[in-house]
């Protein structure tokens, strides 16, 4: 009976298992008719998975793995192909998972993964919480901070009133509540500045190496604690509890079901926003200027809807 051609994850999940058996079989390797089988594989399937296996290479030294046939005997040659123990933290394990699910990988090859690389405290129906924004460049900005590539992001802040291109070195992304950041160096700025995940629009990979910065470590909680604009909010104390606004500095009940926020922000339409949102249950408690610009705010969005 012909042996059923194998699928892109099948022929991905054997190369990974053949190749740990020729790393556990050392200098001897196996021969072509005891891998296929022992992963129930065709003679033409083995040769599609040595050409996959050959195609890998350690990312940091760029060294290839060299998967060679003898005599009818395969063989894994060099220390690129070493197969070392590796499990995730909780936190990296849950990114896994979640990708695992979302990219629609065949479920015995998603398990198979999961038992080789998730921690057990993790579990294996623990997801990433989906409310986290990471956007659409997530993994490819992963790769360019790691390989120090200089990008192009189309990207539009509160403050702008059109999406504009910015030629940026990204550094690193943090995550702050129900939001992903990319800490980036504006090339055109000369400084430090931080992009929301979720409203890059998009991404260039540039020809050009980052240029080391000298960084700023600190949150983004810290950051907006240091600008020089603060305003407080006066809303129901639920709310106040419920809110999870990098800038809050102090939250202070009044004893009556509200409380003051003091709030540290960026960007007055940021701020604009949040209140509007709300519907009339916050109030900005001690800058008659800013309420007066928040009402005109409101009443331009009102007439353009």
């Amino acid at each position: 009976m012909a042996v059923r051609k194998l699928t892109s994850e099948q022929r991905l999940s054997r190369s990974i298992d053949i190749m740990e058996a020729l790393y556990a079989a050392g200098e001897a390797g196996m021969t072509r008719d005891e891998i296929c089988s022992r992963f129930d594989i065709s003679g033409a399937s083995l040769d599609e998975i040595i050409g996959i296996i050959s195609t890998l290479a350690d990312r940091e030294s760029g060294a290839r793995i060299i998967c060679e046939c003898h005599d009818e005997r395969v063989v894994l040659i060099g220390d690129a192909g070493r197969v070392l123990p590796l499990r995730l933290s909780a936190a990296e394990g849950a990114v896994l998972n979640h990708e695992l699910e979302s990219l629609g990988i065949e479920e015995c090859a998603a398990a198979r993964i999961r038992r080789a690389l998730l921690p057990a405290e993790l579990g294996y129906n623990q997801r990433v919480d989906d409310t986290v924004a990471r956007g659409s460049y997530w993994q490819q900005l992963c790769c360019a901070i790691q390989d120090g590539v200089r990008c192009l992001v189309t990207y539009r802040s509160l403050d702008d009133q059109h999406p504009r291109r910015r030629l940026i070195d990204p550094l690193k992304i943090t995550t702050n509540g129900d939001q992903t950041y990319l800490i980036a160096w504006d090339v055109e700025a000369d400084g430090q500045r931080s992009y929301r995940m979720d409203k890059i629009e998009e991404l260039l990979l540039t020809e050009d190496s980052v240029v080391r910065h000298t960084t700023e470590t600190t949150s983004l909680h810290d950051s907006l604690a240091q600008a020089s604009q603060s305003v407080k909010l006066l809303m129901p104390l639920d709310m106040a509890e419920r809110v999870r606004w990098a800038g809050i500095r102090s939250i202070k009940a009044d004893g009556e079901g509200t409380a003051s926020v003091t709030v540290s922000y960026s960007s007055e339409n940021w701020l604009f926003s949040q209140i509007i949102a709300a519907g009339g249950a916050i109030r900005i408690a001690d800058d008659p200027a800013l309420s007066k610009r928040l009402c005109d705010a409101a009443e331009a969005m009102s007439f353009r809807s």
